[in-house]
C-alpha cells in the first residue's frame, strides 16, 4: 500500500507555509503520514527575509536567529495542527543553498514525500517547481498559495503506462483509508487533422474509433494490472484546445476539493501523450489546486 510515511516539508516563513500546513494537518491520514520533518534552509544565519516585525519583537535581539526560526515554525505548526498533531514530527533549521540542500534531505532521511509550497521562483533560491519535479528522486507535493478543504476527489490523468499505473495505485490507497474520497481517472484522447477524418472508415467516424480505442485500452489497464475498476470514476476527453495541461486544470477544477495526482514519466499507447513534458508543465504553470507527482 502507497503511503508517504517520511515527509520532508519545506517551509520558507512566507504566507504559503500557512497553506502547506494546513493542507497536512487536514490530509495527513488521507496520505498515510506518519512521521515528518519541517525544514527551513537559510542561506546563511542572518535575520530571514519573511520574518514580521510583530514576531522580531517577541525576542530578545542578541536571541540566535536560528532558533527564532524554530520557534516561529514550532507556533505556526502549532495553529495548524492545534494541540494533537497526530504524527510524529521534529522543526529542523539548516544553512547552505536551499535547492541543493533540499534535495541532500530528501536523501538523507530517505523521505516518501518532499511537500514544497507552489511557486514560479523562492526568492531568488532557484527552488522552481520545474526543477524540483524534474530532479528530485522521491514523491514530491506542491501546495498552491490558495485556500482549500478536505481533499474529497482525486484527478489522475492516465496514458497507460507503467507511471500512470504508480498514480492510479497511490490513489486508490488513498481511497482505501477514505472511502468516501472519489478517483476520477482521465485520458485526454488526441485527435488527427480534421482533414483525416473523411480518409478512414467512411461513415463510422473518426473520433468514435479514437474514443472506443481509448476505452479498450483502458480496460486492458485495469485488467492487466488487476486494478480496482469500480473505484474508478472514467472520463475521456477530446484534446480540443490541442492543450493537454489545460485541458486537465479545467477538469480538474470542475471538481470541489481536489487533488492531482500524476506519473512522473511515461508515454501514451498512441505516443501522443508525454508523461515527462506534461507534468513538469503541470507542476510549473498550475498553481490552483494541490498536485502530486508520483514515482
Amino acid at each position: 500500500m502507497q503511503a508517504f510515511r517520511r515527509i520532508i516539508v519545506a517551509l520558507d516563513l512566507s504566507e504559503t507555509d500557512r497553506h502547506i500546513l494546513q493542507f497536512l494537518a487536514a490530509n495527513a491520514a488521507l496520505m498515510g503520514i506518519e512521521k515528518a520533518y519541517f525544514l527551513h534552509i537559510m542561506p546563511d544565519f542572518t535575520v530571514p527575509k519573511h520574518v514580521d516585525v510583530e514576531f522580531q519583537k517577541l525576542f530578545a535581539p542578541e536571541y540566535p536567529v536560528d532558533e527564532k526560526v524554530r520557534d516561529k515554525l514550532g507556533f505556526d505548526i502549532q495553529e495548524a495542527f492545534g494541540d494533537d498533531v497526530g504524527l510524529e514530527y521534529s522543526i529542523e533549521v539548516i544553512e547552505g543553498k536551499p535547492y541543493e540542500k533540499l534535495l541532500h534531505w530528501t536523501k538523507v532521511k530517505e523521505a516518501d514525500l518532499l511537500v514544497v509550497g507552489k511557486k514560479e521562483v523562492s526568492e531568488g533560491s532557484g527552488i522552481t517547481a520545474r526543477r524540483v519535479a524534474r530532479n528530485a528522486r522521491c514523491n514530491i507535493l506542491f501546495i498552491p498559495a490558495d485556500g482549500y478543504s478536505e481533499i474529497d476527489n482525486l484527478i489522475v490523468p492516465l496514458d497507460f503506462s507503467a507511471h500512470s499505473l504508480h498514480a492510479i495505485r497511490a490513489a486508490l490507497d488513498f481511497k482505501n483509508r477514505k472511502e468516501e474520497a472519489v478517483i476520477n481517472g482521465l485520458y485526454i484522447v488526441d485527435l488527427p487533422p480534421e482533414d483525416y477524418y473523411s480518409r478512414s472508415r467512411p461513415g463510422t467516424g473518426y473520433r468514435g474509433i479514437l474514443m472506443e480505442s481509448a476505452q479498450v485500452a483502458y480496460d486492458s489497464f485495469v485488467k492487466d494490472n488487476n486494478l480496482s475498476g469500480a473505484d474508478i470514476e472514467m472520463h475521456f476527453l477530446e484534446n480540443k484546445q490541442h492543450d493537454i495541461a489545460g485541458h486537465i486544470e479545467d477538469f480538474a477544477l470542475s471538481k470541489p476539493n481536489s487533488m492531482i495526482v500524476m506519473g512522473a514519466k511515461g508515454h501514451s499507447p498512441f505516443e501522443t501523450f508525454l508523461f515527462g513534458s506534461i507534468t513538469e508543465k503541470m507542476a510549473e504553470r498550475f498553481n490552483r489546486l494541490p498536485l502530486l507527482v508520483v514515482r
